[in-house]
């Protein structure tokens, strides 16, 4: 999208990595500047961290373990990402 953004690389459901050691365990991003959990299928706004559409669809609907579970919908973690005009470095803001 031609813009630079940064979001922490745990998913605020149960903290697990969002950039997994295999493409399978990995998010994917989307062409609405989204990031998608792979394990809950929960997507999080590049800009802003929010939670767009359900949150963990992917949870299956069971008593006690399942959706109920699965809690309110969280914020992903989003960072301020600039880039320096004199020497061209990424600069990220924690």
């Amino acid at each position: 999208m031609g813009e630079l953004y940064a979001i922490n690389n745990k998913c605020p459901h149960l903290g697990l990595p969002l950039q997994g050691k295999t493409p399978l365990l990995s998010a994917t991003c989307t062409k609405n500047g989204g990031v998608v959990c792979s394990v809950h299928g929960s997507e999080f706004d590049l800009k802003t961290g929010a939670n767009v559409g359900e949150w963990c669809p992917k949870v299956p609907t069971l008593p006690v373990i399942g959706k109920p579970m699965a809690g309110e919908p969280k914020p992903a973690e989003v960072y301020p990402v600039s880039v320096d005009e004199n020497s061209g470095e990424i600069v990220l803001e924690l």
